[in-house]
């Protein structure tokens, strides 16, 4: 059930993630500026959540892969990678608007980076690596969402190939355990199982997800 939880909870961090990335790519003057921060705030947050969780399944290996993955000229993985999660940091816990000052290039508004984001102490500043922030967020998108696949394909794999009387003996568990269903219709649900039901849909998320790690910043699926 841990792989089930993981691959459920990354689905739903990229699948908010793209949402809020074809908004980002389609703000038109006069834009909403609630729309703008909302959007811009959910990307780097579900983006990282999503890397966050996979980093508690694989650890410091995964880090540094993402690490790797995210150098751009003269600025480190961990430089790019510092940045952005102090920005999200920023959002989250003390009120950072990402979208503060803005451009219109080729009829779509665009946010400004922050120039330099600082961690909770102040102690540790880093520095924007590109002047727009849909650039940061499309560079980091198209690096890491390669190193999540990678250290996801094992689990996802798995994921499909639970033998049959797993995913029936689950379901029912489930079924067991849901309280707010009246006994009826939890007796209905328990008949009506099968085994190429659950099978289609676990198959279905994993393409789903598979769909979403593939896919350009901006597009919800390749």
């Amino acid at each position: 059930m841990i792989n089930d939880e993981l691959v459920n909870a990354v689905t739903w961090h990229l699948e908010s993630a793209a949402f809020s990335a074809t908004e980002i790519n389609a703000f038109r003057p006069p834009a909403d500026i609630f729309q703008m921060r909302m959007h811009y705030s959910l990307y780097v947050t579900n983006l990282l959540s999503a890397a966050d969780m996979v980093k508690d399944a694989h650890g410091e290996s995964f880090e540094t892969a993402i690490r790797e993955s995210l150098h751009v000229d003269n600025f480190s993985g961990e430089a790019v990678l510092g940045y952005l999660r102090e920005l999200r940091n920023g959002i989250v816990h003390r009120g950072i608007d990402p979208t503060a000052g803005g451009e219109v290039i080729d009829g779509v508004v665009f946010a400004i980076a922050p120039p330099q984001v600082a961690n909770r102490s102040g102690n540790a500043t880093f520095a924007a690596p590109t002047r727009r922030l849909a650039d940061v967020f499309r560079h980091c998108d198209t690096a890491m969402k390669p190193v999540l696949e990678r250290f996801l394909d094992p689990m996802l794999f798995a994921f499909t190939l639970v033998p049959p009387e797993t995913l029936l003996a689950e379901a029912r568990d489930a079924l067991g355990a849901t309280t707010h269903m009246p006994d009826w219709a939890a007796e209905l649900a328990r008949e009506n199982l099968n085994v190429e039901m659950l099978a289609s849909a676990r198959r279905h998320q994993s393409e789903k997800l598979r769909s979403l790690l593939q896919a350009s910043f901006g597009s919800r699926s390749t």
